[in-house]
């Protein structure tokens, strides 16, 4: 798949275009990505008392360097990827089109019910 348009930027410009600024929140960017990585956790089978216990280890420490953080969490990524045979970036580009396709009052009533929750902006 072809990976050498801007993604990231063509896809943070759909974000704000589809939820406002709320998408540039880094609050809520957070949210959603530990939301995706605790789908991703679901998906490969990995209990939720052992993720309530990794979640326990974090804050049990100092929080780290966010820009450390961010590369961490990328290679981390990566490093999955191989291990499973997927590729994260082909994986990415496909979401970015099949996001687009979804319709706008869909995303307006996921927002929704994450407010309701008290886990989004």
């Amino acid at each position: 798949m072809d990976t050498s348009f801007d993604r990231p930027g063509r896809a943070f410009v759909w974000a704000i275009k589809t939820f406002g600024d709320v998408a540039k929140d880094p609050h809520e960017r957070t949210l959603r990505f530990l939301e995706e990585a605790i789908e991703l956790a679901h998906a490969m089978g990995i209990e939720v008392d052992t993720t309530l216990a990794v979640v326990d280890r974090v804050y049990d420490r100092e929080g780290g360097n966010i820009s450390r953080e961010v590369g961490q969490a990328q290679l981390t990524l990566e490093l999955l990827g191989k291990a499973i045979e997927v590729d994260p970036e082909d994986e990415a580009t496909k979401e970015f089109f099949r996001i687009q396709a979804v319709p706008q009052e869909e995303w307006d009533r996921r927002h929704a019910a994450k407010k309701a929750l008290g886990i989004a902006r």
